[in-house]
């Protein structure tokens, strides 16, 4: 029975968070440091009674968008990614904290040494000194998951410049704590606030989960730099840094040096911005519109100038990926985006959203043109806001009651993260004026005669296996028919209200079975052996008490609600 089967799963997630309470407490503490202990205090799951202690019960106070940034840093890698998550989705943050968190980079602290030491052990077998003719104590950058140490390699007689990137300890374990509290977390707001459910949260956590996993175990970066590296092999102004593979593993990955100036700081570095502009949003759309796969967190830090005005890019532990129909339906998107074509827009993003009920089309398409003329129609292309358009274009989805599938939720993390660098550092460029000839050759191989000839063979195969089958099934059905085979489900919606009132009639009848069951077995146990309680069988005795005790609760039920 549904309330069974909720009741389950309400179980087995309070026991995961029973099993993470540290993590829970170590969680309400920091909110509380920051002003946020009143969240704690108003959130109902097991353990909350002690964290209340802890955090105490004062009302909320001012929440702005710097203090959202700082409580996220201080909550470590996981909440960091998801408030960069959080950032592309207008439809559920403010613009003020969206713009916010988009400022949002992964920097902490470095770690003792001998933690580093003690990782590039257990990964490699020897310490640093004995695998590396030179090894930097100090790091050159930390982040939470990872820091980076300057080294060098002596192989075939010539020194080898790289940089050796070293897991934190227990960090895979802190992330995989943090998601199951969030999962959690996100099921219990999904089922008690039924109106949130278009937000999509399980399925952004989920998301989420799988992409810093994947971030975790640094085999997956070897593969996505050697990925990343063939894609842009026939590009001489663009560097990926090569792999050494003898001294790379899960936790630890060993890679060329791009010695450089961050992409913030070029300017100040006397290279020309235009020429750098265009390589870098040259690769950040053949990544995104072309290749199918992408840096999904290309900001300033992950850009670098090398001489020449060359472009180096690091840090390909966050990969997004496009399937063919994705890359369609976003080639599409923005070709309809630069036409101005409201109804296209309507219809790309109608095909996009998930749309768990019946969905008034027509006023569909007249939201989406209300947006289009705004931020569209008579505005040249350097002054379109793309994030700002993608964000009303979702708010609208929302308030029709569907939402955007997680899988598309990175891609538009990745380029309203590219485009916001681009205005911030390199302004005399345009963005869309960039990104269009890209989305003119996505458009002309999609509708290539090579690429229709595909589709219409794909599709006429499809209908020629349906068209075989088609005369069995009709039999069949025809058979059913005659024979009274034929069966239809119907599903009755009903309101809240009901749906509550009828687990509560089934609630009083499974108590009312429990009570006639005890009564039988305790009549059928008066006769048994064994010791005796009240002058009766101990069985016999125990539930007769039970069947009055429940019976009783069951007829106080029923006379107080008439």
């Amino acid at each position: 029975m549904p309330i069974v089967r909720t009741a389950a799963r309400t179980a087995l997630g309070a026991r995961q968070v029973v099993k993470d309470l540290g993590r829970l407490q170590e969680i309400a503490q920091i909110l509380a440091g920051h002003g946020f202990g009143w969240l704690v205090a108003n959130i109902e799951v097991p353990g909350m009674g002690m964290l209340r202690r802890i955090v105490g019960e004062d009302g909320p106070q001012e929440a702005t968008p710097d203090r959202v940034v700082s409580v996220i840093k201080a909550l470590g890698p996981t909440f960091v990614k998801l408030g960069q998550v959080a950032s592309t989705r207008s439809d559920l943050v403010p613009r003020a904290y969206a713009l916010a968190l988009q400022e949002l980079q992964d920097r902490a602290g470095p770690v003792p040494y001998e933690e580093i030491e003690q990782q590039i052990l257990a990964a490699l077998g020897s310490k640093p000194e004995e695998l590396f003719d030179t090894f930097e104590r100090e790091p050159m950058a930390a982040a939470s998951i990872a820091q980076v140490h300057r080294a060098t390699l002596l192989t075939d007689g010539k020194v080898e410049h790289v940089v050796v990137k070293v897991q934190r300890l227990g960090v895979r374990k802190r992330v995989q704590t943090d998601m199951s509290i969030l999962k959690f977390l996100a099921r219990q707001a999904e089922a008690q606030m039924p109106e949130i459910r278009t937000a999509n949260l399980s399925g952004i956590l989920g998301e989420l989960e799988k992409t810093i996993a994947r971030s975790t175990d640094f085999r997956h970066e070897a593969d996505n730099l050697r990925l990343f590296a063939k894609n842009f092999a026939g590009n001489p102004d663009v560097k990926i840094p090569a792999v050494f593979d003898a001294f790379s593993k899960e936790t630890v990955l060993t890679m060329d040096l791009l010695d450089g100036v961050r992409l913030a700081d070029a300017r100040g570095a006397g290279c020309d911005m235009t020429l750098v502009g265009k390589r870098f949003l040259g690769a950040a759309f053949q990544m995104l519109l072309h290749d199918g796969v992408f840096h999904a967190d290309l900001h300033h830090g992950n850009a670098i100038v090398l001489p020449g005005d060359r472009l180096g890019l690091i840090d390909f532990g966050e990969v997004g990926r496009l399937t063919d129909e994705m890359r369609e339906n976003i080639t599409t998107l923005f070709f309809a985006i630069n036409r101005r074509d409201f109804r296209t827009i309507a219809r790309i993003l109608w095909e996009i959203a998930i749309k768990p009920g019946h969905v008034d089309y027509a006023s569909w398409e007249a939201d989406v043109q209300e947006v289009v003329e705004e931020e569209l129609v008579g505005k040249a292309m350097g002054n379109i806001a793309v994030d700002q358009l993608i964000g009303r274009l979702l708010e609208g989805a929302m308030r029709h009651g569907v939402s955007v599938p997680s899988s598309y939720t990175l891609y538009f993390k990745a380029l309203i993260t590219a485009q916001g660098v681009a205005h911030e550092v390199i302004p005399e460029i345009d963005p869309l004026e960039e990104m269009m000839p890209y989305v003119q050759q996505m458009a002309q191989r999609l509708y290539s005669r090579e690429r229709l000839q595909e589709e219409l063979f794909y599709y006429l195969t499809s209908f020629r296996y349906t068209a075989k089958r088609l005369p069995l099934v009709l039999s069949q059905l025809l058979q059913d028919v005659q024979d009274g085979r034929l069966r239809m489900r119907t599903v009755m919606e009903t309101s809240p209200t009901e749906r509550t009132e009828r687990e509560r009639q089934i609630n009083r009848l499974v108590i009312a079975l429990l009570v006639c069951g005890l009564l039988v077995a305790s009549s059928l146990a008066l006769h048994a052996p064994g010791p005796l309680l009240l002058g009766f069988p101990a069985p016999a005795t125990i539930g007769y008490a039970l069947a009055f005790t429940m019976g009783t609760g069951l007829w106080w039920k029923l006379f107080r609600s008439g």
